[in-house]
């Protein structure tokens, strides 16, 4: 294949590597560049509503992470205090008569060996581990890429670069100096627990709860062959790190869980171990790309995990990269059309995230509000509310 239909992407998270299988899936050769020498498996579980499911269907995807999923029956909204059931959201059936497409909860590795899976089998795309591109050069045939591999240094021609490097992304600095993200004041514990370690009434089907407490919330869900639960604690916490993950003791997390309720107090103690990020986030940008080049993912718009679509957005980002470059003669107006049809959407999500956080984190007596809305609406109204990311 010639170099005018050779495409860089930076980084291999589940963003990188669904672009890849859009771009190879449209006629392009994808080069894909992951700094690390082997694949990502960090963080724990991950949800991907209807939108999400209906992406990797369309990239060819879903099947090979089917083995690995469960679909929940219902997801449940609970006061962290009372323990008061606050909305019910059929699941499901549900989702799909209503939306085409199931909600399914995995393992983040899982969804990401799916990917490298499907990538690594196409004979379009080369994983290049062990690299990343630190710079790059536009030009009237499209972007040269600084690629370092080993502390040596190569230039790589392509039509287009896509950066899809993370929230701490190399190639949105190098697009829009002076962006970095900023610090939420936010950390998320993760830990995996024994589903023996759940009450009785909530084995009895698979579902998502969500606890809903002063500052603070628990999210949990079955993973994997549904014996192990992922759990993930947000609290507001002002110690900052860049890593993707540090060990902390369980007696460390559950001390900010100490006013709620035993039952939820339990299920986190029930955890041996946590894993603590710190939650940041890009400031919105006017634009993402120039030229030949484009972000996608978190690079492009990351954002709060409150309504959990920080990869159903990239991947959704991919479909859409892919279906805007196929047949291009144009590449930098297609990558063009590419951010006009995800900017307006990907910035709901990302106001979304941040009053949902807000909501889901008040205090008395503004919890009583909070409280009595979600009972009044129910589960029917947590759908009306979602429909518009569920729909894509």
């Amino acid at each position: 294949m010639s170099r005018s239909r050779t495409v860089l992407v930076a980084g291999a998270g589940i963003g990188g590597l669904a672009a890849a299988i859009a771009l190879a899936n449209a006629g392009f050769r994808a080069l894909v560049f992951e700094r690390d020498k082997t694949a990502d498996t960090s963080g724990a579980g991950i949800q991907l509503s209807p939108n999400a499911t209906h992406a990797l269907k369309s990239l060819g995807t879903l099947d090979a992470l089917a083995p690995n999923v469960v679909e929940p029956f219902e997801l449940v909204v609970a006061n962290a205090i009372s323990r008061a059931i606050l909305a019910t959201m059929p699941l499901e059936a549900n989702m799909r008569n209503e939306f085409g497409a199931p909600y399914l909860v995995c393992l983040r590795a899982d969804l990401h060996d799916a990917l490298a899976k499907v990538a690594s089998g196409h004979p379009d795309i080369e994983m290049c581990y062990g690299s990343m591109v630190t710079d790059f050069a536009i030009h009237g045939r499209g972007v040269t890429g600084q690629v370092e591999t080993n502390r040596q240094s190569e230039e790589i021609a392509g039509a287009a670069l896509i950066g899809a490097d993370g929230i701490r992304s190399a190639i949105r600095k190098r697009l829009h100096p002076g962006t970095s993200p900023r610090h939420g004041g936010m950390s998320a514990w993760r830990a995996t627990i024994p589903a023996t370690s759940l009450p009785d009434e909530m084995r009895e089907k698979p579902q998502v709860r969500v606890w809903l407490g002063p500052g603070a919330h628990l999210v949990h869900y079955p993973v994997g062959d549904g014996s192990q639960i992922n759990l993930v604690a947000v609290t507001m916490d002002a110690q900052k790190t860049e890593s993707w993950g540090e060990d902390a003791p369980a007696e460390k997390v559950v001390h900010h869980f100490r006013s709620w309720n035993e039952n939820p107090r339990n299920i986190l103690a029930s955890a041996s171990q946590f894993r603590r990020w710190s939650i940041y986030e890009p400031p919105l940008l006017p634009s993402w790309g120039k030229g030949a080049v484009t972000l996608l993912g978190d690079a492009a718009h990351g954002m709060y995990p409150f309504i959990a679509q920080g990869a159903a957005a990239a991947i959704e980002d991919a479909v859409a990269l892919g279906e805007k470059l196929k047949n291009a003669e144009d590449i930098s107006g297609a990558l063009r059309a590419y951010e006009r049809l995800r900017i307006p959407r990907t910035r709901q999500m990302q106001s979304a995230a941040r009053n949902v956080g807000r909501i889901y984190h008040l205090h008395k007596p503004w919890s009583y509000g909070r409280d009595a809305v979600m009972e009044r609406i129910g589960g029917a109204g947590l759908i009306r509310q979602n429909e518009w990311i569920y729909r894509g």
